[in-house]
């Protein structure tokens, strides 16, 4: 289905009503950039600066490709919004959005396909060098396949974008895009990047039937909570509700919930990835599975095989009162915290010892959505009249613009009211979900499940689902991994290799 932004018009309106941010033609002075955002007189970072010169896009509309998911809450909100509704997101979308339109004269529209996986959708178009749209917005696990057949422009070769901007994440660039270009971006313009960001959720008043005297939300802030003490908390506050001398699910109460991606997600709640990053951004993976990898590995089985662990995917049971704790992505555990018919808490994931530096948020590529730019915006219209060298370079002036009023606009709506004040469980959970997601991380070998050796984690450790205190896999990582690295080797390369292949003329 598309929709359109009716610029001129709603533009007005909001400029009427006082909503818009700065002014058509962003008049410098004062502090202002030219983007006509008023900043004041202090110095700035300028990495927090757009000072791109405003042009006319003499109506150029923006056609975004973005996924019409089957899950509300992984559903696309942050490109398109029809009109405001008082939704924090969808006005702060639609307040960007005209702010966009008023300043630069051009439209944006929304075309959704149903599901995840854009590039089974796409491929064939693009292929036979069609224009279908300016900007792709999809799952970075589904992107690569668009990536790998060299149908993705690189953003590297452009002028119009500066990826040292404050609203771009340089951890997700990091990342998701190797091999030497970049295809992939998000940031402020983005939510399913924290969306899709692995946090904790505990119930206060089990926590205190372990301790009343704990604050946890202290220990958190004081940097002291650790895998070990999830384990005590969690080995020491289950109970056998139903008094059958049994444990079952969603029954009786186990000391922590959580699904075999949770193996993976907690290796990397101590900053550590399966792969090897240089300075310079090259990748490596290991023959064996890292030092620090195998270390965090051991120190974890105590809590991952517990037989008070429900292994299940299912956060829900916390929010009804059979467990203690729970971890999962923000877009199920803070976002449905409002859901909760118990006292509920968030947690970051663990440290694996007080001597860690900062938590540690892993990022699941499957739901964490990127912009790309097809190589067939050179087959559109007006790009070269606008006064831009290629459809692309056009393309990269625009998002620059719509990542600098996501900075501004978009991000303190999503971030400050709607993972912190609409589902803050208490005062002090609001500044724990900031401090949870802070240091997002992410990992491409699990994350675009190269030859299976991100799963060696999930299908080690824990047992099947419905199988609490199953260790007998725990020692098979290692087997595992190495029965799998030369596959991932071999995916990860033939992917560079397919990149950097260099036309023949």
């Amino acid at each position: 289905m598309k929709t359109k932004l009716l610029s001129l018009l709603l533009a007005a309106l909001l400029l009427a009503s006082g909503l818009l941010v700065g002014c058509a033609g962003g008049e410098q002075g004062g502090g202002a950039t030219n983007g006509g955002v008023v900043t004041g007189g202090e110095a700035q970072d300028p990495a927090e600066i757009y000072d791109a010169e405003i042009k006319n896009l003499n109506g150029h509309e923006f056609r975004f490709y973005v996924s019409d998911h089957t899950l509300e809450h992984w559903q696309t909100k942050e490109v398109y919004a029809e009109a405001p509704n008082g939704d924090k997101v969808n006005d702060a979308v639609f307040q960007r959005n005209a702010q966009i339109a008023q300043t630069y004269n051009c439209t944006i529209a929304a075309d959704k396909y149903v599901g995840i996986d854009c590039s089974q959708t796409l491929r064939d178009p693009l292929m036979a060098g069609e224009y279908v749209c300016d900007f792709i917005y999809g799952p970075a696990q589904k992107m690569i396949h668009l990536g790998s057949a060299n149908l993705l422009t690189n953003f590297d070769e452009l002028e119009n974008i500066d990826l040292t901007k404050a609203w771009w994440d340089e951890n997700l660039l990091r990342g998701m895009n190797i091999g030497g270009k970049t295809f992939y971006l998000n940031g402020s313009a983005g939510v399913t990047d924290d969306y899709s960001a692995w946090v904790g959720c505990f119930n206060k008043d089990y926590v205190k039937e372990y301790d009343a005297d704990l604050d946890l939300y202290q220990v958190i802030i004081d940097g002291k909570w650790t895998i070990d003490l999830m384990y005590q908390i969690a080995s020491a506050t289950w109970k056998d509700v139903d008094g059958d001398g049994s444990m079952a699910y969603g029954v009786d109460r186990y000391g922590w919930v959580g699904d075999t991606i949770e193996n993976y997600f907690m290796i990397l709640g101590g900053g550590i990835t399966v792969a090897n990053f240089s300075a310079n951004g090259d990748i490596d993976i290991p023959e064996q599975p890292k030092p620090e990898v195998l270390d965090a590995w051991s120190k974890l089985r105590p809590l991952l095989t517990s037989q008070y662990r429900e292994v299940l995917d299912a956060p829900v049971h916390l929010r009804n009162g059979l467990a203690t704790f729970a971890m999962g992505a923000a877009a199920t555990t803070v976002l449905k915290s409002g859901q909760s018919k118990v006292n509920m808490g968030i947690i970051p994931v663990p440290k694996h010892s007080e001597e860690q530096d900062k938590y540690y948020s892993g990022v699941y590529y499957g739901t964490c959505n990127v912009y790309s730019v097809p190589i067939t915006v050179e087959n559109g219209s007006d790009w070269e009249a606008n006064g831009f060298s290629s459809g692309a370079e056009q393309c990269a002036y625009f998002l620059e613009a719509f990542g600098y009023y996501s900075h501004i606009i978009l991000k303190p709506a999503f971030y400050e009211q709607v993972m912190l004040k609409q589902n803050a469980t208490d005062d002090q959970s609001a500044q724990i979900v900031e401090l949870s997601l802070e240091n997002k991380i992410y990992d491409p070998v699990y994350g675009y499940l190269w030859g299976g050796l991100g799963a060696s984690f999930v299908q080690s450790g824990s047992g099947e689902k419905g199988q609490p205190n199953t260790d007998l896999n725990y020692d098979n990582l290692v087997a595992l991994y190495t029965s799998r690295v030369k596959s991932a080797r071999k995916a990860m390369n033939t992917y560079i290799e397919a990149i950097n292949i260099q036309e023949v003329i």
